[in-house]
């Protein structure tokens, strides 16, 4: 056996390989294998010949590997030995390695050459005296000065030959002998687990706080394998991280090398750097992880655009995953056509109106809102959003109508993500829930098909297609993994920064030099600096003789703006102007194939929208022009209570169900003993993994964006490095961009406010016929928003009263009413809230909306944490050492899991009691003011006060009141007798009680 030569093709150093492989044979490799004590023995201590005869094979020679022991210093006795002619499996595999067995696994830290430590310590740019380098290398000497070190990166990869591969690199690497074996569970003699898993001592060692390690496990293209790795890259990642440890994740093109030797021997290791460099962090792995598709694919392609590719007529699910811009609308419209040539009903599924007014044009069919003016079309099929898929819409949609027909949904993921969390289906979500899963039952167990089409198509969405048909289905799967070439990749200049200043600069600049560009942002609100309303202002005051357009969701809905119904003829549209400025409206689904007008997309995405659809934005225009990219760093949008875990997640969201429930049932509501709460598993179970899957990119919300960009292809360049804007040019402005757009936005918005509060008044009659109309001018907008705020406060609309609004008084100040003067008749708001919700679903219930719909947990939250005593005495002074905020704070640290899940706000271990009740009474708009310090035992101690509120909350509860008070049937359910041990916090003693279990004994 050459393992000199064996070692060397997986790219690892020969002196390396010297100091930390021998060749063995005969009996050598059982003397080095089998030591341990547990080992069966003979009488006079020998090994039982049937063990020895199954490492019999080991006597025909193999290598051996083995490095230092990092808890003792000394050389390691542990290692493997890789047999020349490996024994079986019972599975009938070969056993590749064997390593020592009835003994604990270990890891492999390879003794090291001095020219690779100083490799390491240059690319880490650490510095190490000559002395360290010890001249007898087999001892503790490069590991202690890693140890030492944790501004060194660590990488931790499987299988010794790779850590060889990487030390030879110059990287720090150690390595695991499995995926699964850099931690332990424990469990007790039946293998049921008695305990939390923890890493291994050695690996303890060097996951020190602060360290960053780069997880480096091999890339597999089976499915069942990625599955397994997957799992031990979050497990170990996991660990790591509650160990301080920042974790990333290498990854690269399973084609170009299985094992990070392979990759090193093939491609060299300037591009294992490059891969390196880009490695995303362990939240941003788990989101793209969520997004594969490992399902094996019927059709395999590499094309510039989708072929006429003939599918099977047996076929029923049909997946198309092709990147954007390669023809799957095209494709799609011949499908639509062979469907209406065989006179089949087409049924076209969005989440957009303009998306799918767009498609239907394309397929010759006509959108919901013309099929229902004329009749007569509606048996060709039509196309609709799925919030629309409901009997009660203007559909009056029957799923049973649709047995043989053609289903076609494009931009799936968005789709199903928006029939499961938006808003705008919150009201009827049962119902389209219901409505779907029988449609894809008919479709799918009849003679119809189903098309679904993304570029980003995941396993997520062909599981729950597949799982909402009831039946054993394989999926057809169409899998185009063609990539740009040089000539196609985008070059994305990327902005890093708190905010988007510096590219709207160089925005400036460029309009100034005659670029033409394409903006896209993620807002549109005159409340948001960066929306489409203000830059345009902006834009429009700085360079008054261009022509700009902008299209959002207000102006594609005012017959009286250029941009009115535009979506059908964008490409005829925009060729009459030099800048365009689009909100999230055409984020997806829309292809703009205007050639050699736009010079560039500029985008701001503030952490509004999903990381792919931002990824989407950046690709409607098809024309290969520069991006110019500021993302924000994270993204305050979660879902549920921001869990990057399923298990957490779901968890979370049934405990706090069954709170609600538990706190409704107090009131002996018959509607509620039938109730079905566990409605839909498959779509719950959907909804998790979609929210999973966006918690994880909030996180690293700009590295998520910037790594999926990447794996596309795309060059990401530092936009520092780029000088937009002349060195010696001097703004003859005094003020700065930030000051002038904080101006044009305030002069703006205050317009609108005063526009709002100064309009005509609606009669109820009015309100409701202009509230049903689908085109609505600006005055209409305005005044439907007057006659809401008249509705909701009681008061003169003022526009102080509109920005109040804007800014999210209405849920703070109703929850403040709650658990004050209102809390007679909490009981009965939240009881009408779920009995609404639950004859809508016909007595289901879609756990995320109705757990998002209930204040009961909030406000009993609250009251166990002693708030409302705080807040009947508004003079009182506050101090950190007060006794009852004392146990404020011991209950929120005991029960930070649940807060967070019931009142969305996080509480951290080090937070002062004075920083724990801000962030809670904050969920009210109340504040704390620091009136002034003093000293207690030499120590300065800060004092706090409510500040007192002057925003006129108390008249609006005063007609809250009266109101509640005019309704029949109203229960004194929150009584006196049943909350009065929670009223003070000071008086609750259960500290060491989970807050779930103490709210569900109240």
């Amino acid at each position: 056996m050459d393992l000199l030569w064996e070692w060397k093709s997986s790219g690892v150093d020969e002196a390396l390989t010297q100091l930390n492989v021998k060749a063995l044979e005969g009996t050598s490799p059982s003397e080095y294998l089998l030591y341990s004590d547990a080992i069966p023995r003979r009488n006079d201590g020998r090994i039982s010949r049937g063990f020895l005869q199954r490492y019999a094979h080991t006597e025909n020679g193999g290598w051996w590997c083995s490095g230092i022991d990092l808890l003792t210093g000394e050389e390691d006795t542990w290692g493997c030995f890789k047999p020349e002619f490996p024994r079986y499996s019972e599975r009938s595999k070969p056993i590749k390695y064997e390593h020592p067995p009835l003994t604990p696994t270990g890891l492999f830290a390879l003794k090291v050459t001095k020219d690779i430590w100083r490799q390491i310590s240059d690319r880490g740019a650490v510095e190490f005296a000559a002395s360290d380098i010890k001249e007898n290398l087999p001892d503790l000497g490069f590991w202690q000065w890693l140890i030492d070190r944790s501004e060194v990166p660590l990488c931790l990869t499987e299988g010794a030959k790779k850590a060889g591969a990487l030390l030879s690199a110059g990287y720090a690497a150690i390595a695991l002998p499995g995926i699964n074996n850099g931690y332990r569970t424990p469990k007790d003699n039946n293998g049921k687990r008695i305990g939390k898993s923890h890493l291994i001592p050695q690996l303890q060692k060097l996951a020190i706080s602060g360290r960053t390690i780069y997880l480096v496990f091999d890339r597999d293209s089976k499915p069942k394998t990625v599955k397994a790795v997957n799992a031990a890259i979050k497990k170990t990642g996991y660990l790591l991280q509650q160990a301080g440890c920042q974790v990333k994740v290498v990854v690269w093109d399973s084609q170009l090398g299985k094992g990070v030797d392979d990759l090193i021997a093939n491609c060299g290791r300037e591009y294992f750097a490059e891969v390196y460099d880009r490695a995303p962090s362990l939240e941003t792995w788990k989101a793209r992880a969520w997004q594969s598709l490992t399902y094996t694919p019927q059709v395999k392609l590499c094309d510039r655009y989708l072929p006429n590719t003939e599918i099977p007529t047996q076929t029923k699910l049909i997946g198309i995953k092709s990147p954007k811009g390669t023809g799957k609308t095209k494709f799609l419209e011949r499908i639509v056509l062979q469907a209406r040539q065989r006179q089949q009903k087409v049924l076209v599924i969005g989440h957009r109106i303009q998306l799918v007014q767009e498609l239907c044009q394309r397929f010759g069919l006509q959108y919901i809102s013309e099929v229902s003016r004329d009749s007569s079309h509606k048996c060709l099929g039509y196309g609709l959003c799925i919030d629309s898929l409901h009997p009660n819409s203007q559909a009056k949609f029957n799923p049973d109508d649709w047995q043989d027909s053609l289903v076609i949904i494009d931009e799936i993921e968005q789709v199903l993500w928006h029939g499961l969390n938006s808003a705008t289906c919150k009201d009827n979500r049962v119902e389209i829930l219901k409505t779907f899963k029988t449609l894809m039952q008919n479709v799918l167990a009849q003679q119809g098909q189903v098309y679904v089409a993304d570029a980003d198509l995941s396993d997520v969405a062909i599981d729950y297609l597949i799982s909402l048909s009831g039946i054993e289905l394989e999926p057809y799967i169409i899998c185009n993994e063609w990539q740009p070439d040089d000539k196609s990749f985008w070059q994305v200049y990327n902005y890093e920064g708190k905010t988007p200043k510096k590219l709207v600069e160089d925005l400036e600049t460029y309009i100034e030099k005659g670029g033409k560009p394409f903006i896209c942002l993620s807002a549109q609100k005159l409340t948001s600096k960066w929306g489409t309303q203000n830059l345009e202002a902006y834009l429009q005051q700085k360079f008054p003789q261009t022509r700009i357009l902008r299209i959002d969701s207000e102006s594609l809905a005012d017959r009286h703006h250029p941009a009115y119904q535009c979506i059908a003829k964008l490409n005829t549209v925009l060729s009459n102007y030099d800048i365009v400025i689009v909100s999230p409206s055409i984020e997806t689904g829309i292809s703009i194939e205007l050639k050699h007008h736009f010079t560039s997309v500029w985008a701001i995405a503030q952490g509004i929208q999903s990381e792919n659809a931002v990824r989407q934005t950046l690709a409607r225009i098809r024309d290969n022009v520069p991006r110019y990219l500021w993302c924000a760093s994270y993204s305050f949008n979660k879902i549920g209570n921001g869990s990057t875990s399923i298990p957490a997640l779901l968890n979370s969201s049934h405990r706090f169900t069954q709170l609600n429930i538990r706190l409704l049932q107090q009131l002996d509501l018959a509607y509620l003993d039938d109730l079905d709460t566990g409605f839909q598993a498959e779509s719950l179970l959907c909804w998790a993994k979609m929210a999973v899957r966006y918690n994880a990119s909030a996180i690293d919300y700009r590295g998520s964006i910037l790594a999926a960009l990447s794996a596309e292809g795309h060059q990401i360049i530092d936009a520092a490095t780029v000088a937009i804007k002349e060195p010696d040019k001097k703004s003859q402005d005094t003020k700065s961009l930030v000051e002038v757009i904080t101006e044009i936005s305030t002069q703006n918005y205050q317009a609108e406010c005063q526009a709002i509060a100064a309009c005509a008044n609606l009669s109820d009659i009015e309100y409701q016929r202009l509230n049903k109309s689908i085109v609505k001018s600006l005055s209409d907008r305005r005044k439907l928003r007057k006659y809401q705020l008249q509705q909701r406060y009681h008061l003169p609309v003022t526009s102080d009263l509109v920005a109040l609004d804007d800014d999210g008084w209405y849920d703070k100040i109703r929850l403040h009413y709650f658990l004050t003067v209102g809390r007679s008749y909490l009981a009965d708001r939240d009881t009408q809230v779920a009995r609404q919700l639950i004859q809508r679903g016909n007595g289901s219930l879609f756990l995320p909306d109705f757990n998002h719909s209930q204040l009961g947990a909030v406000v009993g939250t609250m009251e166990i944490l002693g708030i409302p005593v705080l807040l009947s005495d508004s003079s009182r002074q506050l101090r950190n050492s007060d006794r009852d905020l004392q146990a404020l704070k011991a209950i929120a640290i005991n029960n930070r899991s649940e807060i967070k899940t019931i009142l969305n706000t996080g509480i951290a271990k080090n937070y002062s009691p004075i920083t724990i009740l801000s962030r809670i009474i904050s969920k009210i708009d109340c504040k704390l003011k620091h009136i002034r310090s003093e000293t207690e035992n030499k120590k300065r101690i800060r004092v706090y006060q409510l500040e007192t509120i002057t925003d006129n909350r108390d008249i609006v509860f005063q007609h809250w009141l009266n109101i509640d008070r005019q309704r029949p049937g109203n229960s004194l359910f929150w009584s006196e007798d049943k909350f009065s041990s929670l009223k003070c916090s000071r008086t609750v003693q259960k500290n060491d009680s989970s807050y779930l279990q103490l709210s569900l004994n109240i």
